[in-house]
């Protein structure tokens, strides 16, 4: 506690930062050794007993400029040592002691906001050590905490893809370029990752974001024709007309991300069944919403008329299919007959129409020997054809 008259003055430094706030960012009782308050008491309004004293009250009218500041002493009375001052002299406030701080050789103590700016270098090196500690977790985690696909050629459209990654990026606060470049590693495999290593190598780490952007456009979006001939020819085949213009729509947006919403009805409609066109009103379809209603209301016409198709016709004797179909009967289940052109020929228990009998076209009796010297119309491999059979059914 100091009790000479050397000691006996408290130097205290005002800044003023508005026009009504003033802040004491540290405090001396030799003006040699400072006292830095912390950084939340630094406001006067912290410091009633010192704000009432005359000399603190002639310096803040005394500072006109913003940022202007005064170093001002103040005798130490009983207010100020049970404010600043432990039972051992100790300089601190709120009974906490505060950290001391030296100004560097040459300078001169208090002359200048010499003391201000090496205390803001400090707390923002503190800060920035913190900042890339955090960042530092958030790289670790990213490849788990990221909802995001890696990057294929083939399955993701580069553009559509890189945005959802820079969104992810947001999403996490990685704003720095260098932690977005790392976290892109963790999402590229073949051909893109050898993309990535190559421009490591390249371009570097600490390059500008948009640099690599513009390199993985560059390298992977399709500037050809190919996209746009796959969303122009996509056509309804079957299943769901929604999910059929949903996919569609996708498609043409793909190629075309300025299409309007009325070249998109355009390009569905014109996709679908003839049938399906003309029960569509086009001054009705005013946007996809109601396009989409609309092909909910056709889904049950569709899903009917498919469970209504009959069978293959393969199946069924021509004449008995037509019959059926016409009277409108449940179709007749069709019992085996023998081939009576196969049975002719000596090959009885054959099963099969008699228009695809390979006898059908024979003249002459069946041949009674495979012999090379026999006369016949059937040439050796229809002969060796015929036997083989013959022998299958023995």
């Amino acid at each position: 506690m100091p009790t000479n008259k050397e000691t006996s003055l408290l130097y205290v430094r005002i800044i003023k930062k508005t026009e009504k706030d003033f802040v004491i960012p540290y405090i001396s009782i030799d003006k040699e050794l400072w006292y830095l308050l912390p950084e939340d008491s630094r406001d006067l309004q912290f410091h009633p007993k010192l704000s009432s004293k005359k000399p603190i009250q002639n310096c803040i009218s005394a500072i006109k400029n913003l940022n202007g500041y005064r170093t001002i002493a103040i005798r130490i009375d009983n207010d100020i040592i049970l404010e600043y001052f432990d039972e051992e002299g100790n300089v601190c406030f709120n009974q906490l002691p505060l950290e001391e701080y030296v100004p560097s050789v040459g300078s001169q103590p208090g002359s200048s906001v010499q003391l201000e700016l090496e205390d803001r270098i400090k707390r923002l090196e503190c800060q920035l050590q913190s900042d890339f500690s955090k960042e530092e977790i958030k790289l670790h985690n990213i490849e788990k905490k990221f909802i995001l696909d890696n990057f294929e050629k083939k399955q993701h459209d580069p553009i559509k893809w890189l945005r959802h990654f820079e969104d992810e990026c947001n999403r996490f606060q990685i704003t720095r370029n260098s932690l977005k470049i790392q976290a892109l590693r963790f999402f590229v495999s073949g051909s893109s990752k050898d993309w990535y290593e190559t421009n490591l190598t390249k371009i570097g780490l600490n390059a500008p974001w948009d640099l690599w952007k513009t390199s993985f456009c560059n390298v992977f979006v399709d500037k050809g024709w190919s996209i746009v001939r796959e969303a122009f020819s996509f056509r309804y085949l079957g299943g769901s007309l929604i999910d059929y213009a949903l996919s569609k729509v996708k498609l043409c947006l793909e190629a075309e991300s300025k299409c309007t919403e009325l070249s998109l009805i355009n390009q569905v409609v014109f996709g679908l069944p003839s049938e399906a066109q003309e029960e569509l009103d086009r001054e009705d379809i005013t946007n996809l919403d109601v396009m989409y209603a609309e092909l909910r209301k056709l889904e049950d016409l569709f899903s009917r008329k498919r469970k209504e198709k009959p069978l293959s016709p393969k199946l069924l004797n021509k004449q008995n299919f037509s019959q059926s179909i016409k009277k409108n009967e449940p179709l007749k289940k069709i019992e085996p007959q023998q081939c009576p052109i196969c049975e002719s020929q000596g090959f009885p228990n054959r099963f099969h129409l008699p228009a695809d009998c390979r006898f059908k076209n024979w003249r002459g009796e069946r041949p009674k020997s495979n012999g090379p010297s026999h006369s016949t119309n059937l040439t050796d491999v229809e002969i060796l054809n015929v036997d083989l059979g013959k022998q299958d059914l023995n």
